[in-house]
């Protein structure tokens, strides 16, 4: 064989290989996800369809990504913990913080939350600042990170417990002045748990911060950054295309019987 044909065969064999092996590289599946969250109604919920709008808009965003799911539910101090050290790949729904950001890479927010505070309706209480909650009893959930600066504001007197219907429970008993949450989420409980006590409660008008929603991906997976990028990625596409007004829309009706309820 002519030295001419040599040179050609083996071009021939390496663009092959090439193409093989970027075929390969674009076929290759990604590794399924070890994902999940705490029970956080109309959010995240086991008795909603797609388990709530947040748990809806993130499994469609990792499908189009080209991720598989494996899902758990856990209590929210497992999932944090769990997640921080590598037990979990990814948090479905989490609030940015500078301490959470050391160990959790955080997605552009695909939600926002608006936090308010909750009074009895014949306490005359008003909110402009923190400095008008001084002295006051605020019933929080532990872990949560509602605002930094509310979370740092000094003289404010906390008393943590573990869930959001406990502290409304607290707040109807006259336990503790005020609590603290998302509206919906605050609303779903009331719905849910206290219907008849609704009607003595209200929101002060003044929320206390507005809260982007995240995924936030364990940085003890290597590929942290990446699935954040995949994510981001999709998300912006289902914004663009209209799937996630589309998801939106589809849990609005939860949303509205929520908004019929007193407070």
């Amino acid at each position: 064989m002519h030295i001419r044909h040599l040179i050609v065969a083996a071009i021939s064999l390496l663009a092959v290989a090439t193409a093989t092996s970027s075929l390969g590289a674009q076929t290759q599946p990604k590794a399924a996800l070890n994902i999940t969250g705490s029970t956080w109604p109309p959010y995240i919920d086991k008795s909603r369809p797609n388990f709530g709008v947040a748990a809806d808009i993130v499994a469609t965003a990792f499908k189009r990504a080209g991720y598989e799911l494996n899902g758990k539910f856990e209590s929210w101090p497992r999932t944090l913990e769990g997640t921080s050290i590598g037990v979990y790949d990814v948090i479905a729904a989490a609030w940015y913080t500078e301490e959470r950001a050391k160990t959790l890479a955080f997605s552009e927010p695909y939600m926002f939350n608006d936090i308010l505070l909750v009074k009895r309706k014949d306490d005359d209480i008003k909110f402009n600042g923190f400095a008008d909650l001084r002295g006051l009893v605020i019933g929080v959930v532990d872990g949560y990170a509602y605002d930094e600066a509310f979370d740092q504001a000094p003289n404010l007197l906390r008393v943590p417990a573990n869930h959001v219907i406990q502290n409304l429970l607290m707040l109807t008993q006259g336990k503790v002045d005020l609590t603290i949450g998302d509206k919906w989420a605050i609303r779903h409980e009331l719905a849910q748990y206290l219907p008849t006590a609704a009607a003595q409660l209200e929101f002060l008008p003044k929320p206390v911060a507005r809260r982007g929603l995240h995924i936030a991906v364990s940085r003890a997976n290597p590929q942290h950054e990446k699935i954040v990028a995949d994510f981001n990625k999709a998300l912006a596409a289902m914004k663009a295309d209209g799937s996630w007004q589309a998801i939106i829309d589809r849990h609005a009706k939860d949303l509205a019987q929520l908004a019929e309820q007193p407070l």
